[in-house]
């Protein structure tokens, strides 16, 4: 608890200048009112709770009347956010979908609304393009060659998302794309990530940005593979996978929408190496 309010002290400012609570004129060290760091710690329970792949706190914590009742805000619409994410694992598209739809429709410019946005157009591919979940599953089982190294001239970091970071909620993604003669990434693919979804969508949108030196004789069929450290006390840090280290089994959610691959309520480990050796 103490991590998770430290959490939210550091991030609250951010929060409130990014949900409009406050204007620019006042942006400077905002007091929250009791409302609002009430609203803020059922926001970190949540997204806490959808780490630990407890989707039904998740649920409690999202009831649609709840939601409706709050300010429109960067809090309400990550809230609602993070509803359609359970919905999604658990395999329910069309709920899913209208969590997404919801975000966009009420905060079109927010940093939630541009996740739901990237969570409709994998929800697109994966039922129109057949193709889709066989490509993301063969780069996320590491099956290509490797590639010669482009030298990038511009990658700028994926930002974190803000309520994830207030709930000192940690993850990565692991991103393949490919790159043209002319420098710029082609086809970004999320093949794996922790928790699910959380920083996807903020990957994809920094990896399509990236820029790197023109190389007439580049093959633009070879993918590169990227993992993006999220951690709290620092800013995301990108690690360049080299040959071999990335061959993670595929979630089935990425290849196969309908079945979860989070369970709808907290389950105690039943895999013999779960518990750490003394």
């Amino acid at each position: 608890m103490g991590h998770t309010m430290r959490g939210i002290a550091t991030a609250l400012g951010g929060l409130l200048v990014l949900s409009g609570l406050l204007s620019c004129q006042h942006a400077k060290k905002p007091q929250p009112t009791p409302e609002e760091t009430q609203g803020l710690q059922i926001g970190t329970d949540a997204y806490v709770a959808y780490q630990h792949a407890d989707c039904e706190t998740v649920y409690q914590l999202t009831q649609p009347d709840a939601l409706d009742a709050m300010q429109s805000t960067e809090l309400r619409y990550s809230l609602r956010l993070v509803r359609g994410f359970c919905q999604e694992l658990d395999g329910d598209q069309p709920a899913a979908r209208i969590s997404y739809r919801r975000v966009v429709n009420e905060g079109s410019s927010s940093f939630a609304a541009a996740d739901a946005r990237e969570r409709l157009r994998i929800l697109d591919l994966l039922s129109d393009d057949a193709d889709y979940a066989r490509r993301v599953e063969e780069a996320g089982q590491g099956t290509r060659e490797p590639v010669d190294a482009r030298e990038p001239s511009t990658r700028s970091p994926a930002l974190y998302p803000p309520l994830v970071r207030a709930s000192a909620v940690e993850g990565f993604a692991v991103i393949e794309f490919g790159v043209s003669r002319q420098g710029k990434t082609i086809d970004p693919l999320v093949v794996d990530s922790e928790p699910p979804f959380l920083f996807d969508g903020t990957v994809v949108r920094a990896v399509r940005g990236w820029q790197y030196k023109a190389k007439r004789k580049a093959d633009r069929d070879q993918r590169h593979v990227i993992r993006i450290v999220f951690r709290t006390a620092a800013d995301p840090v990108m690690v360049d996978e080299v040959e071999g280290a990335y061959a993670p089994p595929v979630r089935s959610v990425r290849s196969v929408p309908s079945a979860p691959s989070v369970p709808s309520a907290p389950s105690v480990p039943s895999a013999p190496s779960a518990p750490r050796a003394p």
